[in-house]
């Protein structure tokens, strides 16, 4: 009994974690509006995306990010976010990441994903 329960929480932390590993994201500026991000592998069960940018040139500022549903969309379009501030370099191009974390419905945390991107962006 002891050996199947162990063979079965090694299964079930290693298909976990597979499924974490393959949640990615990326994301394109629009503007003034918060961006427009691209899902990929969100993990099973997800009910909601919960979105947060930082600069990572000045970390302390806090530039918010927002909550959204999720339906299984791909897609989450810009102006999604309630609670975002747009990128503002004082001088120059900085680097802007953004997590995003998918929340199980009893908001169990079922993983993240990041992405980092220039503003502006160098032609």
């Amino acid at each position: 009994m002891r050996v199947r329960l162990m063979v079965y929480t090694t299964v079930f932390l290693a298909v976990s974690t597979a499924n974490a590993s393959a949640f990615s994201m990326s994301f394109r500026w629009c503007g003034l509006s918060s961006p427009v991000f691209a899902l990929n592998g969100v993990p099973k069960g997800t009910a909601t995306l919960q979105f947060h940018m930082v600069d990572l040139q000045v970390p302390s500022y806090n530039h918010g990010g927002g909550t959204v549903p999720y339906k299984e969309q791909s897609t989450v379009a810009c102006g999604a976010l309630n609670n975002y501030s747009p990128p503002s370099p004082p001088s120059g191009s900085h680097s802007y990441q953004i997590t995003v974390t998918a929340f199980g419905p009893n908001n169990s945390n079922l993983g993240s994903a990041t992405f980092t991107r220039e503003f502006p962006e160098k032609k």
